[in-house]
């Protein structure tokens, strides 16, 4: 028997049903869509590289609470309220944020290092010409 949850009640598990019909995109993508969602977004809010700890910080703490809604939310028989599945959804909702975090700085540094020995794609456009 499935109970309906109250009126004024945020139904975050049918928005999530609502947005896989919407999309028509499994859940594993929607997972890995919402990780680099969260991370581009607050990056754009606090005015930080993608790669800062803070964005990634952000994407875990959302998809926590994600996973323990889904752990506990009493309304809708899914097949989402198991240790199992939540901690599968953390691994695919982490895994492009982690990479961003831990590569994105090397590549970063690598572009730096072209920059200032004016070889590579880093190098400056028109430095060669005299005024």
């Amino acid at each position: 028997m499935t109970v309906s949850p109250p009126a004024a009640w945020w139904d975050w598990t049918f928005d999530k049903i609502q947005i896989a019909i919407w999309t028509g995109l499994a859940d594993d993508t929607l997972h890995t869509h919402a990780g680099l969602l969260i991370v581009v977004a607050t990056a754009f809010v606090l005015r930080r590289p993608p790669w800062n700890w803070r964005p990634w910080l952000a994407a875990l703490v959302i998809e926590l609470l994600n996973e323990t809604w889904d752990l506990f939310q009493p309304f809708y028989p899914t097949d989402e309220g198991n240790i199992p599945a939540s901690l599968h959804d953390i691994w695919v909702t982490m895994l492009w944020p982690t990479v961003v975090l831990l590569l994105f700085p090397l590549l970063a540094r690598r572009g730096d290092r072209s920059a200032e020995q004016g070889t590579g794609e880093g190098a400056d456009v028109g430095t060669d010409i005299v005024a």
